[in-house]
């Protein structure tokens, strides 16, 4: 499994593949002469598709260019489609191409694209709109082909804008072994006046069967004003599903869904007003959790009802793929909070909402919104438990670094609040429509830079990510090439991707600081430094070291020898405040006495145990 997940990272991850070399073919924009010409970009496409070319060509658009499709682009199975532009600037000039539709009712535009084997874009903007800013209900979609093992695809620096998508996503994986790589991508304004679930950013359609996810990454992603992230539905789930340094702002319901986790990562990311809907305690839903949720495989586990359905993809077989202890969860050095007026909105004081004070009055409390935990009990237990050994039953669904105290304070958030809660007064009350989409004339208009700026000033969050950077997306929001005067963290950030990179895999693979150990953080924030004895003592061959941090610090617990060598490094890096258990596995050194210490700025702390084989 480790080599598995260490040989994905290293080839697939985040890298726009090299390939022989193509044509590039120069698409003409709407506004060139003749102005107001349709269709470019799907005559360039049918040229190449007629004479066998369409693999072997790249489709250049034109930057702060228009490209109006007179009909979804559907490519033959088993060719690549690729179009690209420059990369954007700071002025309008240097914005990214839009691709949009017409508004001519003629042609079907249940499809953007259509592809039955592989889609890559760099630097491209795609409007669910024609020019006139009317929304049409389409999505992308990435098929398999006979010749192509699952549909692929790879956007870099792609905004998917003002969506509007019923059953599935904007992305709409539709193949047995699809795999998805997304980089820098942004998307805006996936709204319905009437669904809380629909407008997804990736999603295989409702009711879907025999399809799979194999590998689906993001880096640098940014999911504003849309109903759900990412759905995995009626028994469709991703074997490898990761997300680094994402921003996830204003989410009606699930970000991520559901808990069929097999491989997973979410790391150095921000979850602001995620789960917009809260939870009615009286409901059946009951409580999801504000971030992501996870659920054991077996059904009639204690653990909230497991999959309800036998992970078993490769082989079929009737037998699962993977077991409890052979599934990776990893979520570290995240940020879950509410703002202050959707909180206040949810409840019935001066500042509630017309349906939760009406529900106070007529004395139902039970049915006011009540804003998600950053997880749910169940995924607590996931997390936290262990076995009557002191073993983890989970040993690599690891959370570390998790923090609901702290708020970024957004510079200008992409919120009409008045709309927003307007919306969610109707949900909670006789779910009548209402739109809440943020500003869609920057979308149809395609202004740039952008409007809006999901930088923040809150120095804690500012350096909470691996490596002191700040949580969330950097390419849009810390990024000096794209965001004149902004302090540029992207840059640097990039310089040391890989290394960080290869510290989520080992932390995902083993657990905090290497094979054999692992740290879990505990509920509550104490009050000093504090070093427990490990237990049990003497040991053969776990052991568990309980700590504690009052602030965040630079953190190292290791294990050393009687000669002051070092045996093993169970943490090393930044922690938030809080209390930890570390756990030490001693089965590759010899039984004696080793000595623990735990060391920050402030404090040395150094405790004995003994390992008795």
């Amino acid at each position: 499994m480790k080599h598995f997940l260490t040989a994905l990272f290293l080839i697939g991850i985040f890298c726009i593949s090299l390939y022989a070399q193509k044509t590039v073919v120069e698409v003409p924009s709407y506004w060139d002469e003749p102005i107001g010409t349709e269709g470019t970009l799907n005559d360039a496409v049918t040229a190449a598709i007629n004479v066998g070319t369409l693999s072997n060509t790249i489709f250049k658009l034109k930057p702060y260019g228009t490209y109006v499709l007179t009909g979804s682009i559907i490519t033959p199975p088993g060719e690549s489609l690729e179009i690209v532009s420059d990369d954007p600037g700071t002025t309008q000039d240097a914005a990214p191409p839009m691709i949009c539709w017409t508004a001519s009712t003629a042609p079907s535009k249940t499809y953007i694209f259509d592809v039955a084997g592989e889609l890559k874009m760099k630097n491209i903007w795609i409007l669910w709109a024609g020019l006139d800013g009317t929304r049409y209900t389409s999505t992308i979609r990435i098929g398999d082909s006979a010749t192509v093992s699952g549909g692929r695809c790879e956007f870099e620096n792609v905004m998917f804008d003002y969506i509007q998508q019923a059953s599935s996503g904007a992305i709409q994986p539709f193949a047995t072994h699809f795999k998805g790589y997304f980089k820098n991508c942004y998307w805006r304004n996936g709204t319905d006046a009437h669904f809380r679930y629909y407008s997804r950013a990736v999603s295989v359609p409702w009711a879907s069967q025999g399809l799979h996810i194999d590998t689906l990454v993001f880096e640098n992603c940014t999911f504003a004003n849309l109903g759900y992230v990412y759905m995995q539905e009626g028994g469709v789930y991703g074997d490898n599903v990761f997300f680094n340094h994402c921003t996830f702002y204003n989410i009606v319901m699930h970000t991520l869904e559901s808990g069929w986790w097999h491989n997973m990562y979410v790391t150095n990311s921000l979850f602001i007003n995620t789960w917009l809907y809260g939870y009615i305690p009286n409901a059946p839903d009951g409580v999801n959790g504000g971030t992501i949720a996870i659920a054991a495989i077996d059904s009639t586990d204690v653990f909230g009802g497991g999959f309800g359905f036998v992970p078993d993809w490769n082989p079929q077989d009737g037998v699962a793929d993977f077991t409890e202890k052979e599934r990776h969860v990893l979520f570290a050095n995240n940020n879950y909070k509410l703002d202050q007026w959707l909180t206040d909105w949810m409840g019935y004081g001066p500042n509630g909402s017309p349906y939760s004070v009406d529900k106070h009055r007529t004395r139902m409390d039970e049915e006011v919104p009540v804003p998600q935990p950053m997880f749910n009990a169940n995924t607590n237990k996931i997390f936290d438990s262990v076995d009557t050994q002191g073993n983890k039953e989970w040993p690599y669904i690891n959370r570390i670094n998790c923090d609901s105290v702290n708020h970024p304070n957004f510079i200008n958030p992409p919120l009409n609040e008045d709309s927003l809660k307007t919306f969610l007064n109707k949900k909670w009350d006789d779910n009548s429509d209402y739109g809440w989409e943020w500003e869609p004339y920057n979308s149809y208009k395609q202004i740039w830079p952008l409007v809006e700026d999901l930088s923040y000033t809150d120095a804690v969050i500012q350096t909470s990510a691996m490596g002191g950077f700040p949580l969330g997306d950097l390419y849009h929001w810390w990024n000096s090439a794209i965001r004149p005067g902004i302090t540029d963290h992207y840059t640097s950030w990039n310089a040391q991707a890989a290394t960080e990179n290869d510290t989520i895999q080992k932390w995902l693979n083993y657990g905090f600081g290497g094979g054999g150990v692992g740290v879990q953080q505990l509920s509550g924030i104490p009050e000093k430094y504090e070093l427990g004895q490990n237990y049990p003592n003497p040991f053969n061959p776990i052991t568990q070291i309980k700590y504690s941090i009052p602030e965040r610090s630079n953190v190292t617990l290791k294990v050393y020898n009687t000669l002051g060598a070092e045996v093993a490094t169970l943490f090393s890096g930044v922690q938030s405040a809080g209390n930890y258990t570390a756990t030490f596995n001693g089965k590759d050194v010899a039984s004696g006495v080793y000595f623990y210490r735990l060391q920050t700025k402030n404090i040395s702390i150094t405790k004995k145990l003994v390992l008795l084989k």
